[in-house]
């Protein structure tokens, strides 16, 4: 179809402002105990009701980018969601759209993401998305295959070949990505 006829089949402002406010409580759920979502600074899964400042007494701190779009923190916040461990997430800038926040170099001096400190950010920083997940394994079991397994073994390498194209092709100059304009 062309554009014009595109164009009208959108709907119109006004349409689009009904329709907000017909589902303005679904925009609203609890991001702290409620489904998974990319906005979450906190997230308890309903562990810790009732306690007083619940968030000073979560022990896993996930630094991460803030788009979502990091198949490296992804996985660690997929594995974090899965078991339902309470964690607080500090986001921070992928090197492709700028740079790092200075209290995240300070912290991360090569600036990797995701990272994770154990005990409420006291520990040391844990980067490399494989390390993150055995040490997590380590403190709070596997899922239902261990990092270790052969099958997940060979799961990971290809993984990582997977992984490491789309970065390269996410953060290299439009000029050298194949089939961009």
């Amino acid at each position: 179809p062309s554009r014009r006829a595109t164009a009208a089949l959108a709907p119109s402002w006004d349409d689009l402002k009904s329709l907000a406010e017909k589902n303005k409580g679904m925009l609203s759920w609890d991001r702290v105990n409620g489904p998974t979502n990319a906005q979450a600074t906190l997230r308890l899964f309903g562990k810790m009701k009732g306690e007083a400042d619940p968030e000073k007494k979560v022990g896993v701190v996930l630094y991460r980018d803030k788009h979502s779009w990091c198949p490296y923190c992804q996985k660690v916040w997929l594995w974090l969601e899965e078991k339902q461990i309470p964690y607080r997430v500090e986001k921070v800038t992928m090197f492709c759209y700028g740079e790092k926040e200075r209290w995240y170099k300070q912290k991360v001096p090569s600036g990797m993401l995701p990272a994770l400190q154990l005990d409420g950010g006291g520990s040391r920083v844990i980067t490399e998305s494989d390390v993150i997940l055995e040490s997590l394994e380590k403190r709070f079991g596997p899922l239902r295959f261990g990092m270790r397994e052969p099958k997940v073994v060979a799961c990971r390498r290809l993984e990582r070949l997977l992984f490491r194209a789309w970065c390269a092709w996410l953060c290299s100059p439009a000029a050298v990505r194949p089939g961009v304009d």
